[in-house]
C-alpha cells in the first residue's frame, strides 16, 4: 500500500521539484540584478498599473507612454493582475511562471497514461518535456506571455484530446489571452484533431477552429490595423505575410540547430507522427518565416522554444501509443539518457543550480540596494537595464539608452562624436551602477563606452552626484540630454 502510494505521488513530487527549482533560478537571478528591464520592468510595470486599476501605459520599453496592447495583446496580465494585491512584486510574476510550467508537466503526464504508455516511461515523459531547453531558457531570460500561453496549451491538448468541452474552452481561452499569435497553434491543434476525427463538421474541434480564425482575423485584420498608431510592430515591411521565402526555415545556422536539438530531445520521433507536427511546423513558421526580421527570435535562446516543448512531445506520446515495442521501461532508460546529454551539451540553465557562482550574490547587488533606499518612492527615474525591473512600480521608470552625439561649442567630450545618453520624459533622477560584473545585456553599450557617457554627462552639468555607495551612483538630473 505504501509502495502504492509513493508510485501514484512520484509525478506530483517531480512537478514540486521543477517548481523549486524553476523558482530558485529566476528569483536568484532577478534578486542578484540579472533581470531585465526588457521584458520583466515593462511587464511588471503593466501588472502593477492593471492591479491599480490604471490604463496599461509603458514608459520602459522603447516605444515610451505608449499602451503595451499596441505592442502585444497580452490579456493574460489583466487576470494576473489580482495577484498583486496579495504580493505586488516581479517576484510573484516569476514564482507564478515558474508554476503554470511546473504543473503543465502533469496533462503531460496524464496524457501519456491515457494513451496506455507505462508508469515509468511516462514520469520519463513528463520530465523531458518540464526539462525541455526552450523551457529552461524561458524560465532563465524573466517572464514572457507565450510561456504562460505554453502552460496553458498543454492542458487544452489533454481535454481537447478527451472531447472535454468546459475544459477545452477554459484553456482555449487562457491560451489566446497570453499572445496575440496563439490562436495561431489553437487553429492547427484543432486541426489535427478535426483531421483524427474524420472531418466531422460538428465537433469539438471544429468550433476551436471557427473560434481560432475569428480571433485571428480580429486582431491581425481589424485591431492592429485599424486601432493601433503603428500596426503590428513585428510584420515585415510590406506586410506580415509580404516576405515570405521557404529559404528563410533554414538559412541560417541557429535554425538548423533548432530543428537538431528540439526533435533530438524527444529522440526525433515525432517525426513518425507528422500530422501531429503540423502545430510545431507552424510555431517554427511564424517565427523563421513571417518573423524573419526578428534576430533574436531564431536561435535556442531567450524565450521563443517554450512552446515547442510541448509541440512536440504530444506526437512523441502518440508515436510510442502507435509503435507498442518502445512502451518499455529500457526506452524510458535511453530517453532519460539523452536529455541528460543534451543538457550536459547545451549547458542549459537548470546546470547553474550546481555552480558556485549562481548562488554568489554580486558584491556590487549591496551597493545598488543601498542607492535605491535613498531614491523617494514614487519619483520619476531612469535607469539601466538591469535596474529597471527593481524600481518599475511606479509611473515614470525610463531605459538609460546609449548613443553618440555630435559635440558643439557648448559640450566638451574626448572626440568629434561624443560617447552620450537618451532617455524619454523627465525623470528627476538616474540610477546606475558601474560594478565590472555588467556587460552589454545590462548596460545596453560595452563599459568603457558607458563610463565615457557618464563622465561626459556629469562634467557638462547634466547630472549631479546625490547618493554614491562603490560603483552606484544616484544622481539628480539638471537638465535633459538631448537640450
Amino acid at each position: 500500500m505504501i509502495g502504492k502510494r509513493i508510485t501514484s505521488a512520484t509525478p506530483y513530487i517531480i512537478v514540486f521539484l521543477f517548481f523549486i527549482a524553476y523558482s530558485l533560478l529566476s528569483v536568484i537571478r532577478h534578486l542578484h540584478f540579472g533581470s531585465f528591464g526588457f521584458d520583466l520592468g515593462i511587464v511588471d510595470q503593466i501588472v502593477w498599473k492593471y492591479s491599480e486599476f490604471k490604463a496599461p501605459i509603458t514608459t520602459v520599453q522603447f516605444y515610451p507612454y505608449t499602451s503595451l496592447l499596441t505592442d502585444h495583446v497580452e490579456l493574460i496580465y489583466v487576470i494576473l493582475s489580482p495577484f498583486y494585491w496579495l504580493f505586488s512584486s516581479p517576484i510573484t510574476l516569476l514564482l507564478i511562471q515558474a508554476g503554470l510550467i511546473a504543473i503543465s508537466g502533469i496533462p503531460i503526464f496524464w496524457l501519456a497514461k491515457r494513451k496506455g504508455i507505462n508508469q515509468i516511461l511516462s514520469l520519463v515523459i513528463m520530465i523531458a518535456y518540464l526539462s525541455f531547453y526552450g523551457i529552461q531558457n524561458a524560465i532563465w531570460f524573466d517572464v514572457h506571455s507565450n510561456v504562460f500561453a505554453a502552460a496553458f496549451l498543454s492542458w487544452f491538448i489533454y481535454f481537447l484530446d478527451k472531447n472535454n468541452k468546459i475544459g477545452t474552452f477554459i484553456f482555449f481561452i487562457l491560451a489566446i489571452f497570453s499572445k496575440e499569435n496563439i490562436a495561431l497553434l489553437t487553429l492547427l491543434i484543432a486541426c489535427v484533431y478535426f483531421v483524427k476525427e474524420k472531418l466531422r463538421v460538428v465537433s469539438l474541434p471544429s468550433l476551436i477552429i471557427v473560434l481560432s480564425i475569428t480571433y485571428l482575423a480580429g486582431i491581425f485584420l481589424v485591431y492592429f490595423p485599424h486601432f493601433t498608431q503603428d500596426g503590428y510592430r513585428y510584420a515585415n515591411e510590406g506586410g506580415i505575410i509580404s516576405d515570405v521565402q521557404l529559404s528563410y526555415l533554414y538559412n541560417l545556422e541557429e535554425k538548423r540547430q533548432v530543428y537538431l536539438y528540439s526533435l533530438g530531445w524527444f529522440s526525433f520521433l515525432p517525426i513518425l507522427s507528422p500530422l501531429l507536427l503540423l502545430p510545431a511546423a507552424g510555431d517554427i513558421f511564424q517565427y523563421f518565416v513571417l518573423g524573419n526580421n526578428i534576430d533574436g527570435a531564431h536561435g535556442l535562446y531567450m524565450h521563443y522554444r517554450a512552446s515547442l516543448a510541448l509541440l512536440l512531445v504530444w506526437p512523441m506520446i502518440m508515436t510510442i501509443q502507435r509503435y507498442k515495442i518502445l512502451n518499455n521501461k529500457y526506452f524510458a532508460v535511453y530517453l532519460l539518457v539523452v536529455v541528460s546529454i543534451l543538457q550536459y551539451i547545451l549547458h542549459v540553465p537548470l546546470t547553474y543550480l550546481t555552480k558556485s557562482w549562481f548562488w554568489i550574490e554580486p558584491e556590487s547587488s549591496v551597493s545598488v540596494r543601498k542607492v535605491i533606499e535613498h531614491l523617494p518612492d514614487s519619483a520619476s527615474v531612469v535607469a539601466q537595464n538591469n535596474l529597471t525591473p527593481h524600481l518599475s512600480q511606479r509611473d515614470e521608470i525610463f531605459t538609460l539608452w546609449p548613443e553618440k552625439r555630435m559635440a558643439d561649442k557648448n559640450i566638451v567630450c574626448e572626440s568629434d562624436r561624443c560617447q552620450w545618453f537618451r532617455w524619454a520624459g523627465n525623470p528627476k533622477y538616474l540610477i546606475i551602477d558601474t560594478a565590472g560584473s555588467w556587460d552589454t545585456r545590462h548596460l545596453l553599450e560595452n563599459r568603457d563606452e558607458f563610463l565615457k557617457g557618464l563622465d561626459n554627462l556629469e562634467k557638462n552639468g547634466y547630472i549631479k552626484v546625490v547618493y554614491k555607495d562603490k560603483t552606484a551612483i544616484l544622481y539628480v538630473i539638471v537638465k535633459h540630454p538631448q537640450q
